[in-house]
Formats: C-alpha cells, structure tokens, sequence
C-alpha cells in the first residue's frame, strides 16, 4: 500500500519503490488534476542524486503525457526548495520531486509540491492515496520520454539562474563580501553543490568542498546532516581555519552548521540562532512557529520580543500552514529544516546557510559567541533523541498501548498535560518534556525529549528504555 508520510512517500528500491509503483503515483496526480481542474497546466518535475532518481522521474513524466498533461522537465539534479520556487513563481498546480531526503541510501521517494510551491497538505495526500489504490499494475506506455521531448509535450526547464537571484536577493551582500569568510562546505554527497557555491562565491567567500561528487551509496552514511553523519567534516573543521562549516541533505532542505572551533551546531541551537539573530540584529517582526519535537527555549526568545510561539504536529507542511496563517517570521523542526517568511514555501536549508553566514557579517561575532550570549538570556535545556526500530506487528500494540489505552510510563515527575495531537507528548511541571511518535518515513518509533539538565534527560530516557510495555 503506498501512504504519503510527513515528507512525502518513501519506501525502499525495488520492494516496494518499484517503476510500477512510481507509474501508479503519477497516474493517481493526473487523476487528480483533473479531478479539480487542472490538468491543462503544465507540471514540474525534478529529481536528486539518488540511484535510478533520473529514471522514475522520466517514467512519471511518460504517465502524465500519457494522460495529456504537459511536464516541464528538469534534466539536471534540482533541490527540492528550488522546485518548490519554481511551482510558486510559475503559478502551477503542482511539482513532482523525485527524492527520499534524507533517508538511507536504500531508500527513494516522491514529494508532492501544490500550488503556491507548498507541501501537499493531508486532505491532498489522503486523496492521492484513494485513488492510487484503485490503480493496477502499470507498464511503460509506448509513447517514450525522449518521443515525448521530440514533439514538445515534454520540455526541458531550468529556473537555476531565478533561484540564485532569488536567495542572494535575502542577504546583505556587501557586508559579507567585506568579511572575506573562509568555508567548509559539505553537501553529503547531495544537489546543493552547484547553488551554494554559486551562492558563497557571490559572497566572496572562500570554500573549500567535501563530499561533492556523486555517491548513491552517500558514503556509507545516511545524507542527513547530524553529528553522527558529519564526523569527518568534524575532523577538517577542527584541524582547518574556517570560520563556518556547512552540510546540507541530500535535496538540500535542511542544514547542519559547525561553529569556528569544529563544535557541532544542532537544528535547534539554529532555528535559535537565526530567529534571535532577525529579531535582534534585522528588527523583523513576527512570531514562530516549531513542532513538538522541537526546543522550547525557541518560545522563550519569541516572548522576550513580545512574539507568539506555536506548536504543530510533525510534518514541514503544518509549519508552513500556521506561517501563513499567523504571518510568522520563521518556523522550523528539530531536525533541520526551517522557513523563513518572504521566500520559498517550505523547508530551505541553502537560504539557511547563506543567513548564517549573513549573520557572522552583520554582528561581528562568532557562531560560539553568539550561543553564548543566546545562552545566557535564555538558558539551556537539554535535547535528546532516541529512535527504536520496530516490526510492523509492534506498531499495532505500541499504537494501541499509547493512544487508545493513553498509557503512561512511571516518570520521576508530576505531569502538567499530554497532548496526542502527534503521537503522546507528556509536558512535566518542571517543564521538562517527553514525545512518543511514530516515523512518518521510516519503521522508527522516534523518543524525543527535553530537560532543565542532562541528568533529568538521562532520566527520562531510562523510564522509556527499562518499561517492559515498550519493549521491542
């Protein structure tokens, strides 16, 4: 059964992920199309560097001619924010990227992107779903992608120049260009090489690069940029002169940051630093808005400027949604991606990156200075994660066991409220807090928490690994 999951459907290469699959899925977007009428406009469709990437995106392609819709193709790897722009700029009724983010290697997928360059919403995905159940196996028409091209129902596109002009028009370009910045720059083997260093040239920035080639393996590692996955970057920043390191995912949505001492920048210390570095430094207005698996230091920094914070269940699409409706400065997740008000409608981690280093330029200060001062307004809570593979026969009984039931764990402090909006979350009157969920993308139950010391952290993550009604 293919379901949409919080960033879009993914599934593994050649069990599930099959080209009969990826034809049921674009069959199912032209029946919808035309089911709310919008099959004459034409659809973009795009693709990362991930094994056979290019040719599912060619089969899509070959489905919706087949159903008389014209496609504007992208030959070269395209991010997925870029796509996004696209959609948005040309005043489409949708995209098609094929990517699985940043997921492992064996994994692909497909994004669905709606008018105004958004992620599809639920009420969209739910329906795609209904009617690609009713949709049998499907070949290769016989009408070809390249006899597609050759009468022009198929064209190739390209927005790469609009994109750049796009992402550098957000940035104070000559005072980075004064500060002559030296970069360590890893894309993870991913599609943002070709932009950000564009982009960080621009900029007058030296860079050095890592991981740039094509690697559908992502070097033995999962294209996400966590401390775990960046352990070499971590090495060349702590033994190189740089001023910043910066990684993206594997379609570019998300980043992951080193400071000038080669000491990791996690998602939250991020979405901490740019939202306080636009109000502080920039003056913006606007609130934010963070999922509830994010840090909730982030609300204390939106009420020191008189700012409303929102919580949304997982998914960039409730982000994007709550910005729109609340016209919020900046919303973002705790694992790495983030928007910021006036330009792409999602997730992007290379206009992230060009605000950070915008932010060394404009303050005069470090990335560990500037924690340090975030640090001491603001204080600390400790973050962890915890990410417990299960067998489709557990998800069944823990689903049951925490929602259905709301069982509770026997935790160390007295709750204050728990929400099952995603999953469970317990919020402590310590304001200490615990989240149960399961992956939107992968066969994971996801354990996430934050607490006012490490020591309280360890704590609750032996509550949730010693209950035997957890157990896997």
């Amino acid at each position: 059964m293919i379901k949409f999951g919080t960033g879009g459907w993914r599934a593994v290469i050649a069990e599930e992920y099959t080209f009969s699959n990826v034809r049921r899925v674009a069959q199912g977007v032209a029946l919808y199309l035309e089911e709310i009428g919008a099959n004459e406009k034409p659809v973009i469709i795009g693709h990362d560097l991930r094994f056979l990437s290019g040719r599912f995106s060619r089969a899509v392609a070959e489905i919706l001619v087949k159903n008389k819709i014209k496609v504007w193709f992208i030959e070269q790897v395209v991010p997925t924010p870029m796509l996004m722009y696209a959609v948005d700029q040309e005043d489409l009724a949708m995209g098609i990227m094929i990517t699985a983010s940043h997921n492992p290697s064996e994994y692909n997928g497909i994004k669905i992107i709606i008018e105004g360059g958004k992620d599809a919403p639920i009420e969209v995905t739910d329906r795609l779903e209904e009617l690609i159940a009713t949709i049998p196996t499907l070949e290769a028409p016989s009408y070809t992608f390249f006899q597609a091209l050759a009468n022009g129902d198929i064209e190739h596109y390209s927005n790469k120049n609009e994109y750049i002009d796009s992402l550098l028009a957000q940035i104070d370009i000559e005072a980075v260009q004064k500060l002559n910045l030296n970069v360590l720059f890893n894309p993870m083997f991913g599609v943002a090489k070709d932009i950000m260093a564009m982009c960080l040239a621009s900029l007058r920035c030296s860079v050095d690069l890592i991981n740039a080639g094509r690697d559908t393996m992502f070097g033995m590692r999962t294209p996400s940029p966590s401390k775990e996955s960046l352990q070499d970057m971590e090495y060349i920043m702590k033994e190189g002169n740089y001023h910043i390191g910066i990684a993206t995912d594997g379609d570019s949505d998300r980043i992951g940051l080193y400071d000038e001492k080669g000491n990791y920048i996690d998602a939250n210390e991020i979405l901490k630093l740019l939202y306080y570095y636009l109000k502080q430094y920039r003056g913006e207005k606007g609130g934010l808005v963070r999922n509830l698996t994010t840090s909730h230091v982030l609300d204390r920094i939106a009420h020191s400027f008189g700012e409303p914070a929102f919580e949304v269940p997982v998914g960039f699409k409730h982000i994007s949604h709550k910005m729109d409706e609340e016209n919020l400065l900046l919303g973002g997740e705790s694992s790495g991606g983030l928007k910021i008000r006036g330009h792409v409608n999602g997730k992007d981690g290379i206009l992230a990156a060009l605000l950070a280093v915008e932010m060394l330029a404009k303050t005069g200060k470090s990335l560990s200075q500037l924690l340090e001062d975030i640090s001491a307004k603001y204080g600390n809570l400790y973050f962890g994660t915890i990410n417990l593979n299960y067998l489709p026969q557990d998800r069944e009984r823990l689903n049951r066991l925490l929602i259905t039931e709301e069982y509770c764990p026997d935790f160390p402090w007295t709750i204050h409220k728990v929400s099952y909006e995603d999953g469970v979350k317990f919020y402590f009157s310590n304001d200490n807090w615990l989240s149960i969920r399961f992956s939107g993308t992968e066969p994971v139950l996801r354990v996430v928490y934050e607490a006012t010391s490490e020591e309280q952290g360890k704590e609750l993550e032996k509550v949730v690994m010693e209950d035997p009604n957890l157990a896997l």
